[in-house]
């Protein structure tokens, strides 16, 4: 629908508005999600050198610090990642409460990370890097022309590599280094529903072809799950994105990651993860509690928030205990 965006003194007339999510959507009498397109109508527009904003109703991060942790921590490794804060927002003057704002990965986005953002962006639909699979994926650019050939070579490149020269066979199609790095902040972040460690099938990511290089980097989305364990603990060698379960049958492969993982501890040592969870807390908490909409209450939120800050200071052993073994 056309709406008007305001920001303090600021406003944006003709603007694109739509409700978004999946298993987080919410309709719009309850905490809707939204998308906003600045040139949807109105060719050109902008707000502060963005064409696009995504508000998370943070349904399923009940410390409202995690998901924008999670991009934080990526973005520290030099792996392409949204920025991320947290908005209050009203919509037709009614309180709809506490949200994640959450850059919108599109060519905005992804100009800022690689040297041609023209490529194909892919956002997956639960689906894996199977031959035949890749009409599952959602291609989100480049629509019209619709070719996916780029995919089908990073899917027969791995359909046909072989354990004993795994790197090689998929060199010329995926920057492998940036996906063992992924794979590793995966494993920092605790992320057990993305690509890496998935507990139900491949989910939270896109992968980017980029042109110049000719090589695909898997980027990170809807990271609101992480830090908040599911199991008792995530062994860091249990692969189950078919792509990284390749990787760890080859040896080679395997010793990359071992030093990708290695080299991600020492990283995040220095990042003080605790640190930022006790000051995001504070600042949102005065929110949380005056959320009219949200589906957890204040006490939910101090407990997840601790588990959050339990689990961010406990990253970096746990990270070397294993790799010690």
């Amino acid at each position: 629908v056309t709406g008007t965006l305001r920001y303090g003194a600021e406003v944006v007339e003709n603007i694109g508005v739509r409700l978004k999510g999946e298993y987080t959507f919410r309709p719009l009498d309850r905490k809707s999600s939204f998308k906003l397109k600045f040139d949807e109508f109105v060719p050109g527009q902008e707000f502060h050198g963005l064409k696009r904003m995504t508000f998370n109703n943070t349904f399923e991060d009940p410390s409202w610090v995690a998901e924008r942790l999670t991009y934080h921590t990526y973005r520290a490794a030099q792996l392409p990642a949204p920025r991320a804060n947290s908005a209050w927002i009203t919509v037709n003057g009614e309180a709809y409460g506490l949200y994640t704002n959450l850059e919108t990965e599109d060519k905005r986005f992804l100009a800022r990370w690689f040297a041609d953002n023209g490529g194909n962006l892919y956002e997956e639909r639960m689906s894996e890097l199977v031959p035949g699979g890749e009409d599952a994926f959602e291609l989100e650019t480049n629509e019209l022309v619709n070719d996916r050939s780029d995919l089908v070579g990073l899917i027969t490149a791995l359909d046909q590599a072989s354990d004993a020269t795994f790197m090689a066979d998929l060199a010329g199609v995926l920057d492998l280094d940036a996906f063992l790095r992924y794979c590793a902040y995966e494993a920092v972040v605790w992320q057990w529903d993305g690509y890496c460690y998935t507990r139900f099938g491949p989910n939270n990511f896109r992968l980017y072809h980029e042109p110049t290089l000719g090589k695909f980097y898997f980027l990170p989305w809807g990271m609101d799950m992480s830090l908040k364990p599911y199991e008792q603990g995530l062994d860091v060698f249990d692969a189950r994105g078919l792509l990284f379960q390749r990787c760890l049958a080859s040896d080679a492969c395997r010793a990359s990651y071992r030093t990708a993982l290695a080299a991600a501890a020492d990283l995040v040592e220095g990042l003080d993860l605790p640190g930022r969870v006790d000051a995001w807390g504070a600042q949102v908490r005065p929110h949380v509690a005056d959320d009219p909409r949200a589906e957890h209450d204040v006490g939910e939120f101090d407990a997840t928030l601790a588990t959050v800050r339990e689990v961010a200071a406990g990253r970096v052993t746990d990270l070397r205990d294993q790799l010690a073994r």
